[in-house]
């Protein structure tokens, strides 16, 4: 699922998973891992939403704190912790696989 969340570590339920990726306009390489995370959300049957935000949207203070420099980044998130953090592109069966492993 594809939403919009200014309030990225939170959410009341039980077990939540995210990916959550930093983008910015223009990048390539954004817009084919957008793809890959899609493909690679059917491929496991975990129920994880997915977010994805421009830069500019973000808090520079939190991009930061947690080493975003380099576009895209992608958080894959466990109940309010990051569990895992990439740059670039991978192929969809690696991002299947460490959905599955930290999710």
């Amino acid at each position: 699922m594809k939403q919009e969340n200014n309030n990225i570590l939170s959410n009341p339920l039980d077990h939540y998973s995210q990916i959550y990726s930093i983008t910015t306009k223009g990048c390539e390489g954004c817009a084919t891992l957008n793809k890959l995370i899609e493909e690679a959300l059917t491929l496991t049957s975990k129920k994880v939403d997915y977010t994805k935000q421009d830069f500019t949207e973000v808090d520079k203070k939190w991009l930061r704190q947690h080493n975003v420099y380099d576009y895209p980044t992608t958080f894959l998130i466990k109940d309010d912790v990051i569990k895992y953090k990439f740059i670039g592109t991978r192929p969809a069966i690696v991002i299947a696989r460490w959905i599955d492993i930290h999710l």
